[in-house]
């Protein structure tokens, strides 16, 4: 379906001099394969310094391009920009994506595959899993998306491992769809706000539908990106995870 009217899945991404691998990571949304519907790349520069715009500039036209320059700062208010923008700006969007732009889609079937379930199952919200990179090589730990994380009990375990530092614990965060209608924000947070956001998802099973896509793999997640290693360094990166367990833990009085 083409026009005005077409549905649409939109994926945002926000971009911070991402410059290095911001063009595998256009090219992975634009090579998707048996999409019914349009597919959107909403990029959202926030004050980027580098020469990020020549590393795309053959996909710059491409109308299934949207590039909106912003001068924000932080990561959560960029990425709840970035929600609100689509929600409000783009007509006819049956989901909202996320693809950071140090990480790419893990095959070009994943959107089509994604669709598949969005047809038959009609969810509020989807999360699938991804693999993990170190520079350009994919390591062997796979994060898979689990239908037990609906088991509050499962998911305090993860939280918990979460604040050891336990890679076992992560979730699949940087892997979920929303309808428009859910009306969950990012956190205001140092670290893991994407996290935070699969949590609070997660928190609301009995208000929306949510569709765990264990046989999906939707992303390649860069291990190497700048904030994360910041955060790591300067102990944010367990200090908001302790604080994430102690959230969902009073949230659900256990």
């Amino acid at each position: 379906m083409s026009g005005k009217d077409a549905r649409k899945i939109v994926i945002g991404m926000p971009l911070k001099n991402g410059a290095k691998t911001l063009r595998r990571a256009v090219k992975s949304v634009l090579e998707q394969k048996d999409v019914k519907r349009n597919i959107i790349l909403f990029i959202v520069n926030d004050n980027s310094s580098d020469n990020w715009r020549d590393e795309i500039k053959d996909f710059i036209d491409d109308n299934r391009i949207v590039i909106k320059n912003v001068n924000i700062g932080l990561i959560y208010k960029v990425r709840n920009f970035i929600n609100d923008y689509i929600k409000n700006n783009i007509k006819n969007v049956d989901y909202i994506g996320r693809l950071d732009a140090d990480d790419y889609l893990a095959s070009d079937d994943v959107l089509s595959r994604l669709e598949q379930i969005m047809d038959k199952y009609n969810p509020d919200a989807i999360i699938a899993g991804n693999k993990l990179a170190i520079g350009n090589k994919i390591i062997e730990r796979i994060n898979y998306a689990e239908k037990k994380l609906l088991d509050f009990d499962y998911l305090k375990d993860k939280l918990e491992k979460m604040t050891r530092g336990n890679p076992l614990g992560e979730l699949p965060s940087c892997n979920t769809f929303i309808k428009p209608s859910v009306v969950i924000k990012y956190k205001n947070v140092e670290s893991a706000e994407d996290h935070w956001f699969t949590v609070d998802l997660l928190l609301n099973k009995d208000r929306y539908n949510i569709y765990i896509a264990e046989n999906i793999l939707y992303s390649v997640y860069s291990l190497n990106g700048e904030l994360t290693n910041q955060n790591r360094k300067n102990s944010n990166y367990i200090k908001s995870r302790k604080k994430l367990l102690n959230y969902f833990c009073n949230e659900v009085k256990i």
